[in-house]
């Protein structure tokens, strides 16, 4: 399968290729040369994927090798599925995006709902949601034709715009990208759906 060019990724669709082949390897020990020949990205970007895989339990040193072409080789000991961890270098979880992907699980489950409601439903312990963060992904979510809204302030998800597990994001440039389709599918500069 041919890939884009790293410059042309987003940053979650290479932890996903690396991610998903980690899990092709069947818990054959590998290198990060390994992954990173297979899935067409830079050694140090993958280096510094599997390294905060290690840190954070996902992964374990296999093989301990020092030296300038050494390099340590790893055996995957926590598989948590098709999603890709996402981790930093220090093994942290990377938290930015967190409070959208809780919206937007609780959207579909919510069905009809205020920004209050989504607030409320899309808060754990961990990540708290702001109403206002609500909100505005709610505003703009309606713009780009996911959402209709309802007197008094009510949302609803369009069914036939469930387009996957992942939710649509609000870039810089103003418009929204949907990483389960792949593409950008509203942009206020052109004021709607491309």
């Amino acid at each position: 399968m041919s890939r884009k060019p790293i410059d042309q990724q987003q940053p979650s669709e290479c932890r996903k290729a690396v991610w998903d082949e980690i899990r092709d390897c069947g818990g054959k020990p590998f290198s990060v040369p390994d992954i990173a020949k297979c899935v067409r990205l830079e050694v140090s970007t993958v280096r510094d994927y599997l390294t905060g895989l290690e840190r954070a339990g996902y992964l374990e040193i296999h093989t301990l090798r020092k030296g300038l072409f050494g390099g340590n080789i790893y055996i995957l000991v926590k598989d948590v599925g098709h999603d890709a961890p996402r981790v930093r270098k220090n093994g942290t979880p990377v938290t930015m995006g967190q409070g959208r992907r809780q919206m937007w699980n609780a959207m579909r489950i919510l069905k009809d709902f205020s920004a209050t409601d989504l607030a409320f439903n899309a808060s754990i312990d961990d990540h708290k949601v702001a109403e206002s963060e609500a909100l505005t992904y709610c505003q703009i979510l309606c713009k780009a034709g996911y959402l209709v809204g309802r007197t008094g302030q009510r949302y609803r998800l369009l069914p036939s715009m469930w387009t996957g597990p992942h939710p649509p994001q609000i870039q810089r440039t103003k418009q929204v990208y949907d990483p389960n389709l792949k593409r950008v599918v509203w942009s206020k500069v052109e004021g709607g759906a491309e």
